[in-house]
C-alpha cells in the first residue's frame, strides 16, 4: 500500500519528457488557459491577484499568470522541479513578482504564507497518499470568494479506455491506480466525488472541461495527420461540451468559495 506522496525528483526526465514535452502537454496547457480566462474574467481586469500554484511543476502556467501581472508563489514537493521553475522565471520574466517554495503542500498555511484570490492544484490530487484530506486543507488558504482551479486524473475515463482495450480485468478491478513506479497515478478520481466534496465545503462550480477528450483516443497513425494547431482548435471546441467532457484523461473543475466555505 502507497503511503506517501509522490515526488518526481527520480522521474524527471521522463516527467518532462513525456507531460511537458509532449502534444500531450501542449493540450493539456491550452484546454485549462482558455477555460481560466472565460470563467475567470478577473484574471484580465487588470487588478493584480494573489495566486498560489501548488504542485507547480515547472512554473508554465505560473508564468502565463504572471505575465498577466498577478502576484505568484509556487510550491512543489519535488527540489529538482523548484530549481527549473526558477531558471525558467529568471530567463523569461525576471521582474515577476514571485515567490518560490521547495515542500509538500501540507506545510503550506495561511498564518505562514496567507490566503490567496486563487489557488491552482493541477495533477497533484491524484499522487497524494491522502488527497481528499490535503485538498480540503488546501483550501482554508483560498479567501472568502477567492477561486479554485482543480485539475485531476479521470477515473471514469481511465476504466474506459482499459475498457476498449480490452483490458476488463483491470477495468473491473476496485483498484484503479499506477503502482510506485510508474506515470500512472495512484488515486483516479470520479466527477461525482470530487463534486460533492466541493458542494459539502460550500465551493460552488463555476465551470468544467474535460483535458485530451479527443487526443488520447485517436489511433497513433492519425496523431500525424493532423496538426498541433488542428489537435488544439478540436480540443476546445469539445472540452466542455456534454457528454465529451466526461471522457478527458483529466478533469478540470473551476470553483468558487462560498461565504461559509
Amino acid at each position: 500500500m502507497i503511503r506517501s506522496d509522490r515526488n518526481f525528483d527520480d522521474l524527471y526526465e521522463r516527467f518532462v519528457r513525456n507531460i511537458y514535452g509532449s502534444a500531450k502537454g501542449e493540450l493539456r496547457m491550452a484546454v485549462i488557459w482558455q477555460h481560466l480566462l472565460d470563467t475567470l474574467p478577473e484574471l484580465t481586469a487588470g487588478k493584480p491577484l494573489r495566486i498560489l500554484d501548488a504542485g507547480c511543476g515547472l512554473g508554465q502556467m505560473g508564468l502565463k499568470l504572471a505575465e498577466l501581472g498577478h502576484e505568484l508563489v509556487l510550491a512543489d514537493l519535488s527540489a529538482t522541479m523548484v530549481r527549473q521553475a526558477q531558471a525558467t522565471f529568471a530567463e523569461a520574466l525576471p521582474s515577476a513578482s514571485v515567490t518560490f517554495i521547495h515542500g509538500p503542500v501540507q506545510m503550506l498555511n495561511v498564518r505562514e504564507h496567507g490566503q490567496f484570490d486563487l489557488v491552482l492544484f493541477h495533477a497533484v490530487l491524484e499522487w497524494l497518499a491522502e488527497p481528499k484530506q490535503t485538498l480540503q486543507q488546501l483550501l482554508q488558504l483560498i479567501t472568502p470568494r477567492g477561486g479554485l482551479s482543480l485539475m485531476f486524473y479521470n477515473r471514469d475515463a481511465l476504466i474506459f479506455r482499459n475498457l476498449i482495450r480490452g483490458n476488463w480485468r483491470k477495468a473491473e478491478s476496485e483498484h484503479q491506480g499506477g503502482e510506485g513506479s510508474g506515470l500512472t497515478p495512484y488515486h483516479p478520481h470520479s466527477l461525482a466525488d470530487v463534486q460533492a466534496w466541493l458542494a459539502d465545503w460550500h465551493f460552488d462550480l463555476l465551470g468544467r472541461a474535460g483535458v485530451r477528450v479527443i487526443h488520447d483516443y485517436m489511433e497513433p497513425r492519425v496523431h500525424g495527420m493532423r496538426t498541433s494547431e488542428e489537435m488544439v482548435r478540436i480540443e476546445l471546441k469539445y472540452a466542455r461540451q456534454e457528454p465529451f467532457l466526461y471522457m478527458g484523461r483529466y478533469l478540470h473543475l473551476i470553483a468558487r468559495k462560498g461565504v461559509a466555505g
